[in-house]
C-alpha cells in the first residue's frame, strides 16, 4: 500500500472515531467514503482500474452543499509501453440536491455536482499535473439519519490535454450535523376575557365598555334600539257635512309633523257615514269627507299630496249602532292611523 493509500485509510480511521462520538461534531458534516472505477480516454493508452476515495461535503442548505473530493491509486500502461503510474486527483465541487425524493420510504435523494481540480499522472519517468472540470450526478440514499450511500457518475474534462475520463463510484456517507427535528411551539392559551359582559371577547370587541344588557353586533358594538311611533286621527263631522270643524285642527297638525318626521310614510285617510239616507249618496259623502282632511293636509301643512290617498266607505263599516243618536255620530268620521318603526 503506497503512501497516499494511508492517507484515506487514516481519514477512514478518523471518521470511525467521529461515528463513535457524533456528538462532540453538529456541524453540517458529512464525510463520504468509498470504490470507484477509472474509465480514462483511450488516448491515454492506460488501463483501467479502481480506486478508493474519499470526500468531505458542507451543507450550506437543504439544496446546495460543498465537496472536497480526493482519490488515489496506481494502473499501469496499456501495450507493455511501461511500468505503473500513479493516478491522484483532488476535485471540488457543488452539489445540487433535487428537491423531491424517490421511492416509498422517502429515503433516496438524486444530485447533480460540477466542479474543477486537478490529476496528477505520476510513471516514474513522467508526472503531469492536469486542470480538470467535471459534471456528474448520482443518488444520495440515507439508512437512518446519519447513515446512508451513495452512487455517482463523473465525466472529467482535461482542460490541457483535452481528454475526458470517467470516474464512477460507490461508497458510504455519514452525516454529523443536527438530525433532532425543532420541538413544535408550545401553544399558549389565553384565557377568553370579556370585561364589559356584552358576549363579545376583549380581543375582538370593537366597543369596549358597553352598558350592561346593550344588544351588541358581532365585534361588541351596539345595535341600533328599535322604537315604534304611531298616531291616531279621527275627525266627526256634522249631519250631512263634510266640513271639518275647528277643533280638530291641531289633531290634523299632529298629523302633518308626524309625516313630515317620517317622510317616506304613505296614508289612507278613510272617510264614512252614518247609515241616514240613500246608500249611494252616502258614499260620495264620505270620499268627500276624507278628501276634505286631505286638502287640509296638503293646503295648510304642505304635505305632498301623493303622500295621501282619499278613500270613502259610506255606511259599510260602522263603529257604533245607527239605531241611536250618539251611535250615528260616531260614524259620522274620518280615520288615519300610522305605525312606523324606528332606530333610536
Amino acid at each position: 500500500m503506497n503512501e497516499k493509500i494511508r492517507v484515506i485509510a487514516g481519514s477512514l480511521a478518523i471518521a470511525g472515531l467521529m461515528m463513535a462520538n457524533p456528538v462532540s461534531a453538529d456541524v453540517p458534516l458529512t464525510l463520504n467514503a468509498g470504490v470507484a472505477q477509472w474509465v480514462f480516454d483511450s488516448d491515454r493508452g492506460m488501463s483501467d482500474t479502481t480506486t478508493p476515495w474519499v470526500s468531505l461535503e458542507y451543507a450550506f442548505d437543504d439544496n446546495w452543499a460543498a465537496e472536497l473530493f480526493y482519490a488515489d491509486d496506481s494502473t499501469r500502461l496499456e501495450g507493455g509501453a511501461g511500468g505503473g503510474v500513479d493516478v491522484t486527483t483532488w476535485q471540488l465541487d457543488m452539489l445540487y440536491y433535487g428537491g423531491s425524493y424517490i421511492g416509498e420510504s422517502n429515503r433516496i435523494r438524486p444530485y447533480l455536482a460540477i466542479g474543477a481540480g486537478e490529476i496528477d499522472y505520476d510513471g516514474g519517468t513522467f508526472d503531469t499535473v492536469e486542470t480538470t472540470v467535471n459534471v456528474g450526478a448520482g443518488l444520495r440514499w440515507m439508512f437512518t439519519d446519519r447513515l446512508g450511500m451513495r452512487l455517482e457518475a463523473r465525466v472529467l474534462h482535461s482542460l490541457d490535454e483535452v481528454q475526458n475520463d470517467f470516474l464512477v463510484s460507490a461508497g458510504l456517507n455519514y452525516y454529523f450535523g443536527n438530525v433532532t427535528a425543532p420541538a413544535a411551539p408550545v401553544a399558549v392559551v389565553v384565557a377568553a376575557v370579556d370585561s364589559d359582559g356584552d358576549g363579545v371577547n376583549d380581543d375582538m370587541d370593537q366597543c369596549p365598555n358597553t352598558s350592561a344588557g346593550t344588544r351588541v353586533d358581532s365585534v361588541g358594538c351596539a345595535l341600533p334600539v328599535k322604537e315604534i311611533a304611531s298616531i291616531k286621527l279621527k275627525v266627526n263631522f256634522g249631519f250631512d257635512s263634510n266640513v271639518v270643524g275647528e277643533q280638530y285642527f291641531s289633531d290634523v297638525n299632529e298629523l302633518a309633523e308626524f309625516l313630515k318626521r317620517f317622510s317616506d310614510l304613505q296614508v289612507n285617510v278613510e272617510g264614512h257615514t252614518d247609515s241616514v239616507g240613500p246608500e249611494d249618496y252616502n258614499q260620495q259623502l264620505s270620499q268627500s269627507r276624507a278628501q276634505a282632511v286631505v286638502d287640509l293636509l296638503v293646503n295648510e301643512h304642505g304635505v305632498a299630496s301623493n303622500r295621501l290617498e282619499a278613500k270613502g266607505y259610506g255606511e259599510s263599516a260602522p263603529v257604533a249602532s245607527n239605531d241611536t243618536k250618539e251611535g250615528r255620530a260616531e260614524n259620522r268620521r274620518v280615520m288615519a292611523t300610522l305605525e312606523v318603526e324606528y332606530s333610536k
